[in-house]
């Protein structure tokens, strides 16, 4: 990033603007431009076997599973890119020029990483908890086995409930999915319970 952008703040039509060209991915908190860092292999592995196993569940019905490449608004100057993200009926989107950012998603999850995971936890989840379309966020360790899952209740607080074991089920009832512990770390992770 350069340091022009990195020493001032951009509009929302600047950042898009400069999103738009950029090659790398960056998001966007009330006007500071931050870069995405690479993920790591295991990152991705991790992120990889939740879209499939959901992709798979979710074929023929009317809802879609993106990695992190959608861009999310998650408030008026927040985009955000999760790491796996599902819209389900018409996705309401703000297009710009030719890049499209999603208004309403219903589940997010984010793989968690040692650079990422206080503004995970910070300020990423307290808007997503905002978000009236979503129904369910979830924190993947990459570390070890283990799986935070926030589902929103009747009365629009949240609910927790943590994941940790082998043989684990992670019920999705609001998109009729379910996945299993052992199939999110599928693959030589060497976790740790």
């Amino acid at each position: 990033m350069s340091k022009a952008l990195a020493n001032r703040n951009l509009s929302i039509d600047e950042y898009l603007e400069f999103e738009e060209k950029s090659k790398q991915k960056h998001e966007y908190i009330d006007g500071e431009v931050l870069l995405m860092a690479g993920a790591s292999r295991r990152h991705s592995r991790i992120a990889s076997n939740i879209g499939g196993e959901l992709f798979g569940q979710l074929k023929g019905k009317r809802c879609e599973v993106h990695y992190g490449d959608l861009r999310l608004r998650v408030r008026e100057a927040h985009y955000v890119y999760g790491d796996v993200a599902i819209f389900c009926g018409e996705p309401e989107l703000e297009i710009y020029k030719e890049t499209e950012t999603l208004l309403n998603p219903k589940v997010i999850f984010e793989v968690l990483s040692k650079s990422t995971e206080a503004r995970d936890r910070g300020e990423k989840a307290q808007d997503y908890g905002g978000l009236a379309s979503l129904s369910d966020y979830l924190f993947v360790s990459q570390n070890k086995m283990l799986v935070e899952h926030y589902s929103r209740q009747k009365d629009g607080s949240w609910k927790l409930l943590e994941y940790g074991s082998q043989g684990s089920k992670i019920r999705l009832a609001t998109i009729g999915c379910e996945l299993m512990l052992d199939d999110i770390y599928a693959g030589k992770f060497n976790c740790r319970n």
